[in-house]
C-alpha cells in the first residue's frame, strides 16, 4: 500500500518539476527575436523553387500552392501552413507590410522588432493567439510571411519564416 502511494507521490512531484521547467512566453519570444534577427542578417538561404516569376527557398518536405492573382503562396507541411505575400512593385526598403501590421489595432503584440541591412528593411512581430499558439509575422522589403504556430515551435518557425522571406526574388 505504501509503495502504491509513493509511486503516486513521485509522479506528482515529477509533474510539478516538469511544469516548472517550461520557459515563459517572454523567454521564448526573446529567443525567437534573436533567432529571427540572425536569420535576417545572415540571409543565407538561396532560392530552391521558382513559380510564376517568383524564386524562393522552400524547406525540404514542404509543399507549395501558388495563388497568382493575389501575389500569395502557401507553404505547408503536416499541420503547419505559412502564407507568403509579395508586392511585385515594392522595393527592398519598403515598410508597407510593416505599417499595415502596426496599424491593425486588433492585434495584441507580445513583441515586435525591425531590422535593416544593406538597404533592406525587415521586421518580425509576435501576437497573442489563444492559449497555446501565437501569430507570427516576418517580413523583408516587398515580402511578408504569416503563420499561427504553437508556442513550443516559435523559435524554429520564426527563423524558417524569415529565411523564406529573405530568399524571395521577384522577377522584374
Amino acid at each position: 500500500m505504501i509503495r502504491k502511494y509513493s509511486y503516486l507521490l513521485a509522479a506528482a512531484v515529477l509533474l510539478l518539476v516538469l511544469t516548472g521547467c517550461g520557459r515563459t512566453v517572454e523567454e521564448q519570444t526573446d529567443e525567437a527575436m534573436q533567432s529571427v534577427r540572425d536569420a535576417f542578417e545572415m540571409n543565407r538561404k538561396q532560392p530552391t523553387e521558382a513559380i510564376a516569376g517568383v524564386e524562393f527557398y522552400k524547406p525540404v518536405g514542404w509543399k507549395v500552392d501558388m495563388m497568382q492573382e493575389d501575389h500569395t503562396f502557401l507553404m505547408s507541411k503536416r499541420n503547419q501552413t505559412y502564407t507568403a505575400q509579395y508586392d511585385p512593385n515594392a522595393k527592398q526598403d519598403s515598410h508597407a507590410y510593416y505599417e499595415l501590421l502596426m496599424a491593425d489595432t486588433s492585434k495584441k503584440f507580445i513583441q515586435q522588432q525591425t531590422f535593416s541591412d544593406a538597404g533592406v528593411f525587415g521586421f518580425a512581430a509576435i501576437s497573442a493567439h489563444g492559449d497555446s499558439s501565437v501569430e507570427v509575422v516576418t517580413g523583408s522589403g516587398p515580402v511578408q510571411v504569416t503563420a499561427i504556430v504553437q508556442k513550443g515551435d516559435l523559435v524554429a518557425a520564426i527563423e524558417r519564416m524569415m529565411e523564406i522571406a529573405r530568399s524571395i526574388q521577384i522577377a522584374s
